[in-house]
């Protein structure tokens, strides 16, 4: 599997600005809101994980080669 860095880059930016926001949050409130605020943010990390391996396995089969790059 061959590795886009610009894509790569684009998801430690989008994970770095989650976590500082959730750091940030959680200085300005209090401890739970910035664990709520984290809870969230993971929870919608796994629904957008969940539906983009069910898309890729939806196209596996569209993919002739046998590859498993992101199309």
């Amino acid at each position: 599997m061959k590795y886009n860095e610009a894509a790569v880059f684009k998801w430690v930016v989008i994970v770095g600005v989650a976590i500082l926001s959730a750091v940030l949050l959680t200085l300005l409130t209090s401890s739970l809101v910035g664990a709520l605020w984290g809870l969230v943010l993971a929870i919608a990390a796994c629904v957008y994980c969940y539906r983009w391996t069910r898309d890729w396995w939806h196209r596996a089969g569209e993919r002739r080669d046998g590859s498993d790059r992101n199309i």
